[in-house]
């Protein structure tokens, strides 16, 4: 199966994702707040799974070429940086975003503020990415 480069950057981004989703589970028990670390986990191995089905899928949508750049490096970079996030909650115990699996656990004002900025950055980019995604998947499907 031959893959166009937009297509090969959102799968390999994908398969390195679940990979480092796989390295974490191994580890879950280790980590400081052992009820965040499942949630970082399963968000990396479902979201690897999801860009992975969106760099197959990606020929299949009809956008603008710079539709196209930004809705895959804004699923690329907000996935990763959703993933990064609660990893990061699960290693420093930081909860100001993730009350319910952060109840219980204080970390320092600077890690809170970076958990907050990658799990609330990450979002807004996913949200955009899959935005584009679905919009140009429902331009394809008119045409």
């Amino acid at each position: 199966m031959s893959l166009a480069p937009d297509q090969r950057t959102l799968v390999l981004a994908g398969a390195i994702l679940f990979l480092l989703g796989l390295l974490e589970g191994a580890i879950v028990q280790s980590f400081t707040n052992a009820r965040m670390a499942p949630s970082a986990h399963l968000t990396a191995v479902q979201s690897a799974l999801a860009m992975m089905l969106a760099g197959l899928l990606w020929t299949s949508t009809r956008l603008p070429g710079n539709a196209s750049t930004l809705g895959k490096w804004a699923i690329i970079i907000g996935m990763f940086a959703l993933w990064v996030g609660l990893t990061g909650a699960a290693i420093t115990g930081a909860s100001s975003v993730l009350p319910i699996a952060g109840a219980g656990y204080r970390a320092s004002p600077f890690a809170q503020m970076l958990v907050a900025f990658a799990v609330l950055g990450g979002s807004f980019l996913l949200t955009i990415g899959w935005s584009i995604f679905v919009w140009g998947l429902l331009r394809a499907n008119r045409a």
